[in-house]
C-alpha cells in the first residue's frame, strides 16, 4: 500500500497508539511512591498488530508507531510551551546553503542496539534503498524533491541520489529545489537511518520479528508477539538515554474496543482512547483520569475506485458525497466528540503562519451550495450519472458494496448508519462488506473494491503531505484517479517559497479534488478522546509531535 497510517491507512477513530499490558507481576516495576530507584513502566495498546519494522516497507500507522520509538530520525518534531519545534536527533545541528537547496546535518554519537556507531552512510543506504524502485517502498514519494530522484526511479544508478556521506558524521542531503518544509518532511520514518549489513544478511525475514532488526532509538523490541502483545525496554546506548524515564512498555494488540475499555477500568491500562460517549461520560467521571482532547492531523474519509464501473462517473461519486449528513454521523457514531470535515486538509495544517483550512474555507459547504443554487439534490447527481452511463433511472438496479476494514461491534453498528443514510438519500440497497485489515488492505492493492472506508493521519504540517496522496505518481489511496492539473499544482506549491502563492496554489489543487472531481469524501476530523492514569505525564498534545515515550515518565505511580 501507499502509506499510512500511515495505509497511513488505518481506522483513526480506533488508532490511537494506545497501550495496553497487563499488571506486572514483577515487584520490581511497581515500586513506591518516593522510591526513585523504582522502575517507571506503561501499559498502552494499539488496535492491529504492526505489519513490520522495515523501515522502507512500513505503510500503516500501527508499524510506524513503534518504528517511532525504536528508531531515531535525524531530526524530531517536538514540543516546547505549546508549539512546535524541530529538536535534534540523531542530528546534533545541521545548516542549509542560501538557496535551501543543501542541507547538511551533523551526526551525534548514536549507536545501533548491536553497539555499532549511527553513520551518515546508514541514513545514505535508507534513502537510496527506499528511492530504489525494486524495493517498493510506499512512502517514496516523500524523497521526490531530493535530487536524483526520478532518475533513480526511471532506472538510473543509486549514487544519482542527492545523498552523500562526506565523512561518517556529516550527511548531506541535495534537493532539485528549495522545499519549505524540508525538515518537517526528515521527521517521517522514510528518512530514518538503516544498516545495510543487517538488512543484506536477513533479506526478506529483515523487520518482521525483532531478532531481524536493529534499532537505533530510545528503546528495543525485546519481544513481539504477533496479534497478542509487543514489549519495549529502554536502550542504554541511545544518546539521550538519561532523558529517557519509562524503562519498559506493554503494547497490547487490541482488536476488540470493549476490551481496551475494560481493561483501562481494571487497572491494566494506563492509557485509553474513546468516542464512544458512554465511555467517555464513565471515564470523565474518574478520579484517578486526566482527560486530554486533541485535534488529530487524521481524517475520515469515504474514498472510490475510479476505475469501477459505476464510481468511474464523477456525478455518482458526487452523489454519495452529498448524501451523508457529517453532523449526524459524527453525533450518531463519535458522541459528538469529533468534527465534521470541512475538506480533505485538515485544521491542523499551516503553511507558514496562515492556517490551511481557515484560508481556503468549508468547502464540503461550497459543494451543498453550489447543488442549492442550481436546484439539485444528491439523488438528482446520481440520476444524472446512471443516466450518462446508460443504467436507466432506479437506484435499486445498481449494485453497491461499501467496504469497512473491521468485524466487531462498533463496525457493524456503523455498517448499518451507512445503509439507512445511502438508501434514504439515494434510494439504493447498499451492501456491507465486514474484513480484518489485512484482507482488506490486499483488496484496495488489487482494485478489488468498489467505495471503502478509512482514517489517515498526516506525517508532518503542511497540505502536501495529504494532498500528495493523491498525484497520479503515487494514487497512495488507490482511487485509480488521474489528473495532470491536479499533479502540476500540488508539485508547484511544494516549492513556492511565498506564502501566499503557496496558499493558493494548494487551494486550487484541492477544489479539484473536491469540487470537481470528487474523488475522495472527507467525513470526519477526528478529536482524539484520550484517557491517562493521573500518574502519566510528559505526552503529546500536538497533532505532529513524534516524541514517542521517551518524553513520556510515570514516576508518579503508586
Amino acid at each position: 500500500m501507499k502509506k499510512a497510517l500511515s495505509l497511513i491507512l488505518v481506522l483513526v477513530m480506533l488508532l490511537t497508539l494506545a497501550a495496553c499490558g497487563g499488571e506486572s507481576g514483577n515487584d520490581e516495576t511497581k515500586g513506591a511512591e518516593g522510591n526513585e530507584s523504582a522502575v517507571q513502566y506503561y501499559n498502552t495498546y494499539m488496535t492491529a498488530d504492526p505489519t513490520s519494522m522495515d523501515i522502507s516497507r512500513i505503510s500503516d500507522s500501527y508499524s510506524s508507531g513503534i518504528v517511532n520509538n525504536v528508531m531515531e530520525s535525524i531530526v524530531r518534531m517536538g514540543e516546547v510551551d505549546g508549539n512546535y519545534k524541530i529538536i535534534p536527533g540523531d542530528a546534533e545541528s545541521w545548516e542549509s546553503n542560501a538557496e535551501g537547496t543543501v542541507w547538511t546535518f551533523h551526526l551525534g554519537n548514536n549507536t545501533w542496539s548491536d553497539g555499532q556507531p549511527v553513520t551518515a552512510q546508514d541514513y545514505v543506504y535508507s534513502l537510496q534503498r527506499s528511492a530504489d524502485p525494486a524495493t517498493g517502498c510506499p512512502n517514496e514519494y516523500f524523497l521526490l524533491p531530493v535530487a536524483g530522484y526520478q532518475e533513480v526511479r526511471d532506472g538510473a544508478s543509486l549514487d544519482t541520489l542527492g545523498v552523500k556521506a562526506l565523512d561518517e558524521k556529516t550527511l548531506e542531503v541535495t534537493l532539485s529545489y528549495p522545499v519549505p518544509s524540508f525538515l518537517e518532511m526528515c521527521c517521517g520514518t522514510v528518512y530514518y537511518p538503516q544498516r545495510q549489513d543487517i538488512v543484506e544478511q536477513y533479506g526478506e525475514q529483515y523487520g518482521s520479528e525483532p531478532e531481524y532488526c536493529v534499532f537505533n532509538g530510545a528503546y528495543t523490541m525485546e519481544s513481539w508477539t504477533h496479534n497478542s502483545s509487543i514489549i519495549l525496554k529502554k536502550r542504554e546506548g541511545y544518546w539521550n538515554a538519561a532523558d529517557v524515564q519509562i524503562e519498559n512498555v506493554t503494547v497490547h494488540i487490541l482488536g476488540d474496543s470493549s476490551t481496551s475499555y475494560t481493561m483501562y477500568e481494571a487497572g491494566q491500562l494506563d492509557y485509553v482512547g474513546t468516542s464512544a460517549a458512554e465511555w467517555v461520560q464513565k471515564f470523565l467521571a474518574r478520579e484517578d483520569t486526566d482527560y486530554v482532547k486533541t485535534y488529530s492531523a487524521s481524517v475520515n474519509y469515504a474514498f472510490y475506485n475510479t476505475k469501477d464501473a459505476l464510481f468511474q462517473n464523477a456525478n455518482i461519486r458526487r452523489a454519495f458525497n452529498m448524501a451523508v449528513d457529517r453532523a449526524d454521523l459524527n453525533e450518531v457514531t463519535f458522541g459528538g466528540r469529533s468534527n465534521p470535515a470541512t475538506g480533505w486538509v485538515t485544521g491542523a495544517m499551516a503553511v507558514g503562519s496562515t492556517n490551511y483550512r481557515e484560508y481556503a474555507g468549508d468547502m464540503i459547504q461550497a459543494m451543498y451550495d453550489d447543488a442549492a443554487a442550481n436546484n439539485m439534490t444528491a439523488k438528482d447527481y446520481l440520476l444524472k450519472g446512471m443516466e450518462e452511463l446508460g443504467l436507466g433511472n432506479d437506484p435499486l438496479t445498481l449494485d453497491i458494496t461499501f467496504s469497512l476494514a473491521g468485524t466487531d461491534e462498533w463496525f457493524r453498528t456503523y455498517g448499518e448508519y451507512l445503509q439507512q443514510t445511502y438508501n434514504t438519500a439515494l434510494g439504493i440497497d447498499l451492501k456491507i462488506s465486514f474484513s480484518e485489515w489485512g484482507i482488506f488492505s490486499s483488496n484496495l492493492n488489487t482494485g478489488n473494491y468498489q467505495i471503502g472506508y478509512m482514517g489517515w493521519g498526516a506525517y508532518y504540517n503542511d497540505p502536501y503531505d495529504v494532498l500528495s496522496l493523491f498525484m497520479s505518481t503515487n494514487d497512495a489511496i488507490q482511487t485509480g484517479w488521474v489528473n495532470e492539473e491536479f499533479d502540476k499544482l500540488v508539485l508547484e506549491a511544494q516549492s513556492e517559497m511565498d506564502e501566499a502563492k503557496r496558499l493558493e496554489l494548494y487551494k486550487q489543487a484541492e477544489e479539484i479534488l473536491l469540487l470537481e472531481e470528487y474523488v475522495v469524501n472527507p467525513i470526519l476530523f477526528p478529536s482524539s478522546n484520550s484517557f491517562y492514569k493521573n500518574f502519566v505525564q510528559g505526552y503529546a498534545t500536538l497533532a505532529f509531535s513524534s516524541g514517542g515515550y521517551q518524553g513520556m515518565t510515570t514516576g508518579g505511580r503508586q
